[in-house]
């Protein structure tokens, strides 16, 4: 049984499903993304959840001050995944699974790849993630969510912008994320000349919101960064912890 076989739901496997899979996300008018439901084997996931709950989680020192230009605010702790260390490192480094997230999720990347895996935890109350691009050194990414019975009223969405280079008097003007960032659940319109990553000519432009992924348990969500900046943020937590892994993939290290 190859590493594919062992970890994915058989479904996703399928030729057929690949091929539906691929095309849906290369139709998407905007951000290149899509959310897969009950994708893992469920024995394997919950195996990897076990190990995930034994993990000594540090908090990310990334609040940074107006003072150095940088808004990157969010709230969360982590652990790198390492190669023959972490439990589904056999999965997460193979050279099989990462042809096959590029190949599903139409990215366009130089094999051997190199990818980074982050896994996660958020406090209950998380204050939220400003919206950012993680495009300017990432080719794509693969977020699996661990979180059983979550509902879209627990928070911790992970939300999905398009530039609008029309500014509307409606839009909600946010020039310094600081605290928990309920505005994004509040408005669907954002003003800002500061998200992650930022603008190329630095101006003000108006973020519209095209979607919300609620954080489900065995959901994946897999977005090309290739194609476009795909701005996301994640809305604040309401009471309970969110978990998971998120991995990236990029042509070589660092870009």
């Amino acid at each position: 049984m190859n590493i594919l076989d062992q970890w994915i739901n058989p479904y996703y496997l399928e030729d057929e499903t690949v091929e539906a899979i691929k095309e849906s996300i290369i139709a998407k008018p905007v951000v290149k993304y899509t959310v897969l439901d009950n994708f893992f084997k469920e024995d394997m996931l919950e195996k990897l959840i076990k190990h995930h709950s034994l993990l000594n989680f540090s908090e990310e020192a990334d609040r940074r001050s107006p003072e150095n230009g940088a808004w990157l605010p969010y709230d969360g702790a982590v652990v790198f995944a390492k190669k023959g260390l972490h439990f589904g490192s056999d999965l997460f480094y193979d050279d099989e699974w990462h042809r096959y997230l590029g190949y599903l999720s139409s990215t366009d990347l130089k094999y051997p790849c190199h990818s980074e895996i982050k896994l996660r935890y958020h406090r209950p109350e998380a204050d939220g993630f400003w919206i950012h691009t993680d495009s300017v050194l990432r080719s794509m990414v693969a977020i699996l969510y661990f979180n059983k019975e979550w509902k879209a009223s627990d928070g911790g969405l992970l939300q999905l912008w398009r530039v609008d280079e029309t500014l509307s008097p409606n839009a909600h003007v946010v020039e310094a994320p600081t605290g928990r960032m309920d505005c994004l659940t509040q408005h669907a319109r954002i003003r800002t000349s500061t998200p992650g990553g930022g603008f190329p000519d630095k101006k003000p432009h108006d973020l519209v919101l095209i979607d919300q992924i609620v954080p489900a348990y065995n959901r994946l969500f897999i977005c090309n960064f290739k194609h476009s900046m795909a701005y996301h943020s994640v809305t604040p937590s309401n009471g309970k912890p969110r978990l998971g892994f998120v991995q990236w993939l990029m042509d070589q290290k660092g870009g």
